[in-house]
């Protein structure tokens, strides 16, 4: 049974994790790893159990986090059009061959499920890379997960997924300041 104090502390923690990666913040990476933590035990208290398996590739991308942007300074910079249309081409093939694993071993809501892990593992690596398109898989995965954990009674997941496309949202527009700042700054 799901302890609801747990699903809001997880939620707290994960907050604390996407406001300090917005502002391009090194500490984010630690929060990343807590809240990563945490949540694999709700998500596999409610058999979702792709979101639950992510939440160790968030740890290990946290680590791999920590360890990138400690050797450069916050730099973000945009994906190329083709890399962009290719990510979207390898997200659509990751969904649906991911759902066709998860209903297969029994998962709950295994669209939602696979939406939502796949989007996640695109927009974390491509936020490790500094990539300021990691902000529209952040969204996608976000709003799909609005859905997702209420349909399973995650309440306080839900809201926070509402938050993160609002926050999701203000983050491209920081990240996109900051890599034409940049651009300018090496015109200049």
């Amino acid at each position: 049974m799901l302890h609801p104090a747990l699903e809001w502390a997880a939620a707290a923690v994960a907050l604390t994790a996407v406001g300090l990666g917005i502002l391009g913040r090194r500490a984010t990476w630690p929060f990343w790893i807590l809240s990563s933590l945490l949540y694999a035990v709700v998500f596999a208290q409610s058999r979702l159990w792709a979101d639950a398996s992510l939440q160790f590739v968030f740890v290990a991308a946290a680590v791999w986090g920590w360890v990138s942007w400690g050797r450069v300074r916050f730099a973000p910079v945009h994906l190329g059009r083709r890399a962009y249309w290719l990510a979207w081409v390898s997200l659509a093939v990751l969904i649906t061959l991911m759902q066709s694993g998860l209903r297969l071993a029994g998962g709950s809501s295994v669209w939602g499920d696979a939406v939502v892990t796949s989007s996640s593992l695109l927009a974390q690596s491509l936020m490790v890379q500094q990539k300021v398109e990691h902000w529209h898989f952040w969204l996608l995965a976000n709003l799909c997960g609005v859905w997702l954990f209420w349909s399973q009674h995650l309440l306080a997941t839900a809201v926070l997924y509402a938050v993160f496309a609002a926050l999701a949202l203000a983050g491209w527009r920081h990240w996109t300041r900051c890599a034409k700042g940049r651009h300018e700054i090496e015109q200049a």
